[in-house]
């Protein structure tokens, strides 16, 4: 689990050292003024840096949560089957919280609802038509 550990902390610092310097870009805004084109491309990169913050926190926030299970010896436990999760899973996905069974069980269930939702809704255009 020390492996793991040193893993998910060297993840953590290089997470917060990303945010820190995007942090730090923002604060450096351009006042130029360019033409509509310069404020359109602008707005999609700020676009897409808000989008990999987001996706930063949220692994961020996985890691904090992994660190706290480990701390209270829930690490390494499925959370559906409450199974020993492998070590060689631990090691691949370091935040996982199912064994490869319940994930792929999950996954199965959750694929098989999208195809059940999306027969729905071309149902219903079809009948609205």
């Amino acid at each position: 689990m020390e492996e793991i550990k040193r893993l998910l902390l060297e993840e953590k610092a290089a997470l917060l050292a990303d945010i820190r310097e995007k942090t730090g870009k923002q604060n450096k805004t351009h006042s130029d003024i360019g033409d509509a084109i310069d404020s359109s491309v602008e707005e999609q990169e700020r676009e897409l840096e808000l989008l990999l913050q987001d996706r930063e926190q949220a692994r961020l926030k996985g890691i904090e949560n992994a660190l706290q299970r480990m701390e209270s010896d829930d690490f390494g436990y499925c959370e559906e089957c409450g199974e020993d999760i492998s070590k060689k899973r631990l090691l691949a996905v370091p935040l996982t919280r199912m064994c490869i069974n319940c994930q792929s069980t999950e996954e199965r269930s959750r694929l098989a609802q999208n195809v059940f939702s999306r027969a729905d809704y071309t149902s219903q255009v079809l009948s609205d038509e």
